[in-house]
């Protein structure tokens, strides 16, 4: 036989050998899934572990105790956007109070209580 013939042949099987061995060493895709989904998995946990300790349900909104703040300020101040927080062991939308005259003066912040609506003095 001709030893370029046999070469060629031999390259052939060394290329076979060397797909062959990638094909059944790499990691099947359901390796892969289970990885991603664990990973995914741990993540979505923190995530939701932060979210429960930075989030809490109320029944009024941001909007509702800017209305409801509104009763309690007189004319020439402004309410600004609430913020979320704790006064006196209350959760409460803490509403900024600001007058304009002649510069922008802040007054003390409304309280108001984000279960109830009423007012946190």
């Amino acid at each position: 036989m001709n030893k370029s013939l046999i070469a060629i042949i031999l390259i052939v099987i060394l290329i076979l050998v060397a797909a062959g061995a990638w094909f059944f060493l790499k990691p099947s895709p359901e390796v892969n899934i289970t990885l991603t989904n664990n990973t995914s998995s741990s993540v979505n946990t923190a995530n939701q572990h932060k979210n429960q300790t930075n989030t809490t349900r109320t029944n009024i909104t941001a909007a509702k105790a800017k209305e409801l703040a509104g009763k309690y300020v007189g004319t020439g101040a402004t309410l600004e956007t609430p913020t979320l927080t704790t006064y006196k062991n209350v959760q409460v939308w803490k509403v900024p109070v600001v007058t304009y005259s002649p510069q922008k003066t802040y007054l003390d912040p409304i309280y108001i209580n984000a279960k109830t609506g009423a007012r946190v003095t």
